[in-house]
């Protein structure tokens, strides 16, 4: 995760009494835009106030910074001065994918994830590694804040020895049968050929994954130098195809914001970031409900209740159980006023006859049975509500 300066880390959540400063939003801001992935966060502990607030307790990938931080109003998702974030983008795969060597596997060696992709990172385990040994390359991704790229490889005389290893660190193996030339496409993003398109939403925290995009000789105009620092408007033969490029890789989700910043794409450098604002697509996920009895959990069927219907699911309860997004059911949910005097806080059966009179089986919403049962459930998934029956006579 991310912060964004908006909140300051403290000793324990921030609302209680004694809580110190670790850190102010100016050090926060600066590590949330930091380029290095050395200064990303990992949050390990929630608390909740008893007026709402949810506070993470959060660590540096460094280990310098540790305290609680205010996270908004909900577990469900990051807030406040946090913002989830993926320190890893997916990268192009290389044309040639096997027989690479180590160039030095005392210097770059493999690791389980990259280092400081993941708090505490480790290393591979490299016991069954032999010098000389060749790879086959499976995955590439690069370091979302230096650009770094890394590739995910197998070694092909021990399937053992396998991890991450920075590019740099490999030994290509020769082609001759396939000469690079000037028309060849670039696949590997650097410095030097890309720009990095990332989005945000309007609180200015980013959605989706950031894209590369890898500028092409055949991009340029005549005489034209691709560097890094140099400017779309003087190398490329049409600057605004970065907006285009930017547009067809919006994440699955958003559209594009009306309120675009003005930043003219003529004045942006290679090798830099370019920032497009995003607004997230309404969805609606409504969860439906079945009905359990809780001393046998079995389903209360529709035949045993009165006109042998269920509830009527009406707009009031679907407003309880739909999101915009597909996120857990909180399980305060279940503490809402349908459930106390509403639609469905009690069922109805049919009369039956008993000791030769007839009585009306009811049951009541059982709440904790319900949360519990529902521990894992997320809006659209079907949510099963447990009542209990009352005795009869």
């Amino acid at each position: 995760m991310v912060t964004n300066g908006t909140n300051a880390l403290y000793t324990k959540a921030g609302t209680l009494r004694g809580a110190r400063v670790i850190a102010g939003k100016g050090t926060l801001s600066q590590y949330g835009s930091s380029n290095s992935s050395q200064q990303y966060f990992r949050a390990y502990r929630v608390a909740t106030t008893n007026r709402g607030s949810v506070y993470y307790k959060v660590v540096s990938f460094n280990g310098s910074l540790r305290g609680w931080i205010y996270g908004g109003k909900t577990t469900s998702s990051f807030g406040g001065g946090i913002s989830s974030t993926n320190t890893m983008t997916q990268a192009s795969m290389p044309s040639v994918t096997k027989g690479y060597t180590l160039a030095n596997a005392a210097k770059n060696s493999l690791w389980v994830n990259p280092k400081w992709s993941q708090y505490k990172a480790q290393p591979a385990d490299m016991s069954g590694y032999k010098s000389g040994d060749t790879f086959t390359v499976t995955g590439a991704a690069t370091k979302t804040r230096e650009g770094w790229l890394y590739y995910q490889v197998t070694d092909d005389n021990n399937s053992a020895v396998t991890g991450w290893v920075f590019a740099g660190g490999l030994n290509a193996p020769t082609s001759p049968s396939t000469p690079t030339t000037p028309s060849t496409p670039t696949t590997t993003p650097t410095k030097d050929n890309s720009i990095q398109i990332v989005y945000l939403n309007a609180s200015g925290q980013q959605v989706g994954q950031t894209y590369n995009w890898i500028i092409q000789n055949s991009d340029l105009k005549s005489g034209a130098k691709l560097a890094n620092g140099a400017k779309l408007g003087d190398i490329l033969n049409n600057s605004s195809e970065l907006t285009d490029v930017a547009n067809k890789n919006i994440p699955t989700g958003y559209t594009l914001s009306k309120s675009q910043p003005n930043n003219p794409v003529a004045n942006v450098t290679v090798g830099s970031n370019y920032t497009v604002y995003v607004d997230q697509v309404a969805h609606n996920y409504t969860s439906q409900l079945s009905y359990y009895d809780s001393d046998s959990n079995q389903p209360i069927s529709s035949s045993a209740l009165v006109e042998g219907i269920y509830p009527v699911f009406n707009d009031t309860d679907k407003a309880v159980f739909t999101s915009a997004t597909q996120g857990s059911i909180p399980a305060t949910v279940f503490d809402n006023d349908i459930f106390k005097g509403g639609n469905l806080a009690a069922l109805t059966g049919n009369p039956v006859l008993i000791n030769g009179r007839y009585q009306t089986p009811s049951w009541k919403f059982d709440a904790t049975k319900t949360k519990q049962e529902n521990a894992n459930a997320k809006y659209g998934d079907t949510v099963k509500l447990f009542y209990k029956a009352n005795p009869l006579a």
